[in-house]
């Protein structure tokens, strides 16, 4: 009873662990799915545990607390998935910023250097005073 209550608190926690960090933007909504899952499978264990006993033997695992280790590595699998995919676009991404600053950098060069060749105009307003 205790592992129970101490289950279905784990899940509260993290799921509202997880709205508060979405709401205050630390968290993406796309991010926060796989975690918020993950939260809602502890929450349904923690209130039946018996549940674990049934999808074992409904996939032919002998020992049911294994199901929990490979739920817990698919888990882990799926958000390192999820990551890497992420950095991938974000690599991406990241360099067509960089090309562009460099082509808007080289671009800034040409322009200073075309305002340096311009002759430079005298102000015959002041010679004239003088």
């Amino acid at each position: 009873m205790t592992a129970r209550i101490f289950f279905i608190l784990v899940a509260i926690i993290t799921i509202v662990f997880i709205y508060r960090n979405v709401r205050k933007n630390q968290i993406s909504q796309d991010e926060s799915i796989l975690w918020m899952i993950g939260a809602v499978v502890i929450l349904i264990f923690g209130i039946w545990p018996e549940l674990i006993i049934i999808l074992a033997d409904a996939v032919g695992i002998d020992y049911a607390p294994s199901l929990l280790f490979l739920l817990g590595l698919l888990f882990l699998f799926m958000f390192s998935l999820r990551s890497s995919q992420n950095i991938s676009r974000l690599r991406e991404r990241n360099k067509e910023l960089i090309q562009n600053a460099a082509l808007l950098e080289k671009r800034i060069r040409d322009l200073e250097a075309k305002y340096k060749e311009l002759p430079k105009e005298t102000e015959k307003g002041d010679d004239a005073d003088a």
